[in-house]
């Protein structure tokens, strides 16, 4: 098992100083849950992943949950297609990169393609710790 997940939040529209690939990593052993938002139609689709920050306040120095948007853009938010009644891949990635055995530090938690007729390659758009 790796030590952190990596999530790279891709954002080709992002203004400097803001780069359109931003790494996040999280230590693995701080993550109590994942889960997702955005069941339906135009409803932003996050994964929502819960930090134990050891009993204290949210603060920047401490963040207690880090919020993950997803898109099928680059550089637009555009929601991904989910399909009702199978597992969720958005939260299965991140679970997938939890329990990955990369046999190194960090282990990187990647979207595949969404459920649209013509599937289409998901990206983290945002990840902000909160």
């Amino acid at each position: 098992m790796a030590k952190f997940i990596k999530f790279n939040a891709v954002n080709s529209a992002a203004a400097q100083p803001l780069g359109p690939i931003s790494p996040v990593l999280i230590n693995v052993d701080k993550i109590l849950s994942v889960r997702a938002t955005g069941a339906s139609g135009a409803n932003a689709k996050t994964v929502i992943v819960q930090l134990d920050n050891g009993g204290a306040t949210s603060s920047a120095a401490a963040p207690t949950t880090l919020t993950l948007t997803v898109s099928t853009s680059k550089s637009a938010a555009v929601n991904p297609s989910l399909i009702t009644g199978q597992q969720n891949s958005l939260v299965q990635s991140v679970v997938s990169a939890i329990t990955a055995n990369p046999g190194g530090v960090v282990a990187t938690a990647s979207l595949g393609s969404d459920g649209a007729a013509t599937p289409v390659q998901m990206y983290w758009r945002t990840a902000v710790l909160s």
